[in-house]
């Protein structure tokens, strides 16, 4: 059984890298054969070995909540992390516990229910004993909530927070741990969507041109999500050239990556632009997108 859960570990840092790197498009299949693996041997694992199988399972399950949340697919997102908290709580498993907290936050922002997402958020930075890495995700996930409720400082004030504990890894592979992507950079970015999401959307372009050149080139999902962003930055700052670039590179991403969540961004940013349509950048983007959508 040893043999098998490191066998399950060491394929989760691969698809965890997969995914940074590639996207749900190539992770989410790899994930889900190792649950489907994990469901058959459960049965039959004895019971001193159970516990650290759905230890991996968990790990597994909330992977696959994320890769479905970042692919579109909103239902499965909460049924994978429903299972995860499940196999969890069943091996005692606290600081994974805290971080399908994290997913029930995020996901509850998506839908709009901001004040559940931070209450979930909050309730995950109370769990002692947490990695800093993964205290550092999670506090930068409730200023997110924060900066939704229109509370610039305590917004601010938690990204400050997350800073002290803000990971040293550009490996993409989280053998750090959860939130090893929560790098200084990565804060930043998080920052300039705060700023945006304020309505500050000269904030966001700033710090955004500054720090995107510092991303690692391993989480280039992340950047095309910031990319996405930062287009609708410069929507709000009424420079549709800019915008359109930003865009354009932003869908170029999510497409390879099967980012659905990016490219729905992107195409949200074109239709705000279709009355520039005379401005070249902003022609070849609706373009691509009419080319895409026939």
């Amino acid at each position: 059984m040893d043999d098998l859960v490191h066998l399950l570990r060491d394929q989760w840092h691969l698809l965890v890298k997969t995914d940074n790197l590639l996207g749900p498009r190539f992770a989410l299949r790899g994930v889900l054969d190792q649950l489907h693996l994990v469901e058959e041997v459960l049965p039959d694992v004895s019971s001193s070995g159970r516990s650290e199988v759905l230890r991996m399972g968990a790990r597994y399950a909330e992977s696959a909540s994320w890769l479905s949340e970042d692919s579109g697919d909103h239902e499965s997102a909460r049924s994978w992390n429903l299972r995860a908290g499940q196999w969890a709580r069943e091996a005692d498993d606290r600081r994974m516990m805290a971080w399908t907290r994290l997913r029930f936050s995020s996901q509850a922002m998506t839908a709009g229910n901001v004040d559940e997402g931070v209450a979930h958020a909050l309730v995950a930075a109370s769990e002692k004993g947490l990695l800093p890495v993964t205290r550092a995700a999670i506090t930068q996930q409730a200023a997110h909530g924060f900066a939704l409720q229109g509370d610039e400082l305590s917004a601010n004030r938690h990204l400050e927070m997350a800073h002290d504990w803000a990971a040293s890894d550009d490996g993409g592979d989280a053998r750090a741990g959860h939130g090893s992507y929560c790098t200084e950079t990565y804060l930043e970015l998080q920052r300039a969507s705060c700023w945006l999401t304020l309505n500050r959307p000269e904030r966001a372009v700033e710090l955004y041109e500054r720090v995107l050149p510092e991303l690692a080139s391993v989480y280039r999902r992340d950047r095309g999500h910031a990319l996405s962003r930062l287009a609708l930055a410069h929507v709000l700052m009424d420079e549709p050239g800019q915008a359109a670039v930003a865009a354009h590179e932003a869908l170029t991403i999510a497409r390879a990556t099967g980012s659905r969540r990016t490219e729905r961004e992107a195409a949200e940013v074109a239709f705000k632009l279709r009355r520039h349509q005379r401005e070249p950048t902003v022609a070849a983007l609706l373009l691509e997108l009419a080319a895409s959508s026939s």
